[in-house]
C-alpha cells in the first residue's frame, strides 16, 4: 500500500524524516497545481529531485547555455539527437562529452537539490510514496544526501526565506548597482560574491543561475545589498519601448533602523519592572520572581519531554494507518526508544480517541485539571 496524504498533514522534512528512519527504498512525488517533482529515495537517503523530463531538460539547458557551457544551437541538436535514439539525457550528454563531465555533474547536482529544497518551502499540496525494492537511476544519480542535511537546510531556509520574499517582490527583476558604495569589510561573503555579477541587465533568477553559492544564498545576497542600498530592482520596459529600456521599482518601505532595537528595550524594560514589583505585591498581582523562574524552567522541560513522543506517534500513524492503542506499541515497531514517563518521572496518560488521542502529563503536583498539568494535541488530523 502506498503512504499518501497533503503537506497540510505532513510536512515533507517530515515525511523524509519517516522514509529515512526506515530505510525505505522508492519513489515519492510531490504535486502542487500543476507542479510535479519526484523525489527517489535509496535506502532513506535523496539520491534523485527532479520535474518531469521535459521540464527538467529547458532547465539545465538554460542553466548550461546562461554559464556558456554550450550554445543554444547546439543544445537544440544535442536534444533531437538524444530523442532519435531514445537516451535519457544526463547519460547521453556524458557519453558524448558535448560537456565535460565535471561541469555537467556540477550543473546537475545543483539543480536536483534546488529542486528539492524548492518543495521544502511548499505548504500545500499532495504526496504519494511507492516502496519499491529497486528504483530507476536511469535519469541519473547525486551523491546521496541524508535526512539530516535536508532537515538543517529546511530549518534555514524557512526561516530567512520570507524576508528575502519581502525584499525581491519578482525573481523577474533587473538587479542594478545604486550609487551607494556595498562595505566590503561588512558585507556578507555570498552579498560579494552575488555582486560580482550584478551588470545592469541580469534579472536576479539569473544570478541565482549563474551564482555557484546555490539559489536560496545566491537570493539572500541580492536580499542582504538591497537591505544596505547598495542594489536596486527594476523592471523591464513592456515591448514597443527602447531595447533593453527598465524602469525603477519602488522599494518596499522599511522602518529606521532604530525602531527594532528600541522596541526590544522598551520590553526589556517593562519586564524587568514588573520582576522588581514582584517582590512587594501584597495583593498577588504578579507571579514572583521565584515562580516566573521556576514556570520557564517547566516549560523548557515540557517542550523537550512532549517533542519526541508525539513526533513517534504520527509517525506510527503514517506506518499503520491509525494511532495505537497504547505507547507501548511505539517501542515494538521501533519508533521510539525513550522514556514513557513525564519529566517528574510519572507515566504519560495516554487515551486512544478514534480517530485521534489525548496525551496527558499530571504534571508538578500530581494532579490532572491544575495549571500544572500538560495536554499534548495531535498534529493530525485537524480540528
Amino acid at each position: 500500500m502506498a503512504l499518501e496524504g497533503t503537506l497540510q498533514d505532513f510536512a515533507l522534512v517530515d515525511i523524509l524524516q519517516l522514509i529515512g528512519m526506515q530505510r525505505k527504498t522508492g519513489v515519492l512525488t510531490l504535486t502542487r497545481k500543476d507542479e510535479t517533482i519526484n523525489v527517489v529515495v535509496q535506502d532513506g537517503m535523496v539520491v534523485w529531485a527532479a520535474l518531469p523530463d521535459e521540464a527538467f531538460e529547458a532547465d539545465l539547458g538554460r542553466v548550461l547555455a546562461r554559464r556558456e557551457l554550450i550554445t543554444r544551437e547546439r543544445w537544440e541538436e544535442v536534444r533531437q539527437m538524444r530523442a532519435r535514439k531514445g537516451q535519457r539525457l544526463v547519460p547521453f550528454l556524458l557519453e558524448g562529452q558535448w560537456v565535460s563531465p565535471r561541469d555537467i555533474e556540477k550543473v546537475v547536482q545543483r539543480l536536483v537539490r534546488e529542486t528539492l529544497y524548492r518543495a521544502l518551502r511548499w505548504r500545500d499540496g499532495k504526496y504519494t510514496f511507492a516502496a519499491q525494492t529497486q528504483v530507476d537511476l536511469s535519469r541519473g544519480q547525486i551523491p546521496p544526501v541524508g535526512t539530516e542535511t535536508v532537515l538543517l537546510e529546511a530549518v534555514r531556509q524557512m526561516d530567512e526565506w520570507p524576508m528575502i520574499e519581502r525584499r525581491i517582490p519578482s525573481l523577474d527583476l533587473v538587479v542594478r548597482r545604486s550609487n551607494r558604495p556595498a562595505y566590503r569589510d561588512q558585507a556578507p561573503p555570498e552579498a560579494l560574491t552575488v555582486l560580482e555579477l550584478v551588470d545592469g541587465r541580469r534579472s536576479a533568477r539569473e544570478i541565482a543561475e549563474l551564482c555557484d553559492l546555490g539559489e536560496f544564498d545566491a537570493y539572500k545576497g541580492i536580499a542582504d545589498l538591497l537591505a544596505a542600498g547598495a542594489l536596486q530592482l527594476e523592471q523591464r520596459a513592456e515591448a514597443g519601448a527602447g531595447e533593453g529600456e527598465v524602469r525603477p521599482v519602488r522599494a518596499p518601505r522599511r522602518l529606521p533602523s532604530w525602531v527594532a532595537p528600541g522596541a526590544a528595550g522598551a520590553l526589556a524594560l517593562a519586564f524587568l519592572v514588573l520582576l522588581f514589583r514582584a517582590s512587594d505585591d501584597p495583593l498577588r498581582l504578579f507571579p514572583s520572581s521565584r515562580l516566573v523562574a521556576e514556570a520557564e524552567v517547566q516549560t523548557r522541560r515540557l517542550t523537550l519531554a512532549g517533542r519526541e513522543l508525539p513526533r513517534a506517534l504520527d509517525e506510527y500513524l503514517l506506518l499503520r494507518l491509525g494511532y495505537p492503542n497504547s505507547l507501548t506499541e511505539l517501542r515494538t515497531e521501533g519508533l521510539y526508544a525513550g522514556d514513557l514517563q513525564d519529566p517528574w518521572g510519572r507515566p504519560w496518560i495516554y487515551e486512544r480517541r478514534q480517530p485521534t488521542y489525548r496525551l496527558t502529563s499530571p504534571g508538578l503536583d500530581g494532579r490532572i485539571g491544575t495549571a500544572d498539568d500538560l495536554q499534548i494535541s495531535p498534529t493530525w488530523p485537524p480540528d
